[in-house]
């Protein structure tokens, strides 16, 4: 497997661990678990959404880990990598104060990544650079907040002595 794909899995991994049984509330006033996901959204065809002649319930609330970019730098004969990733969330709650939910989910994450930065063969968090912001799309009671932090990945070595 491509190293920064394990490296998105194996956060992935963490991160559903932190929220195991934990249930928040959906738009149909039901509690569930967080949904988890990968680069984007799935997206709903016609069919899908309306099963049975109902319509199915909506993806919130979630988790959605995505990758931004990552870079490499030559230092001083040393290289470094590091990957820029971004978890979004997205919550529901009937009250001006929902914005609440998702923070406490994004200060969890930040927690727990600052306590536990470096998970052997895992991945290890760059402990200088995490941010945290209520996105604009959040309207009426759906809330997303968006958490930007870097990682360090393996970097690929040329084998030309300087």
């Amino acid at each position: 497997m491509i190293p920064i794909l394990e490296i998105q899995n194996n956060i992935l991994e963490k991160i559903e661990e932190l929220f195991k049984n934990e249930k928040f509330m959906t738009p149909s006033k039901e509690e569930r678990e967080l949904t988890y996901h990968k680069g984007f959204l799935p997206f709903y065809n016609f069919i899908d959404k309306y099963k049975n002649g109902k319509e199915e319930e909506s993806s919130i609330p979630f988790i959605l880990l995505r990758y931004k970019e990552d870079s490499q730098t030559l230092n001083n004969g040393r290289y470094d990598a590091e990957a820029v990733w971004e978890i979004i969330t997205g919550t529901f709650m009937e009250a001006s104060n929902g914005y609440e939910i998702g923070l406490g989910i994004a200060d969890k994450i930040k927690k727990c990544f600052m306590e536990y930065s470096n998970v052997p063969k895992k991945f290890q968090i760059r402990q200088d650079y995490i941010k945290t912001k209520l996105l604009d799309e959040s309207a009426g009671f759906y809330w997303f907040h968006k958490i930007e932090f870097k990682t360090y990945i393996p970097y690929y070595d040329s084998k030309i002595p300087l």
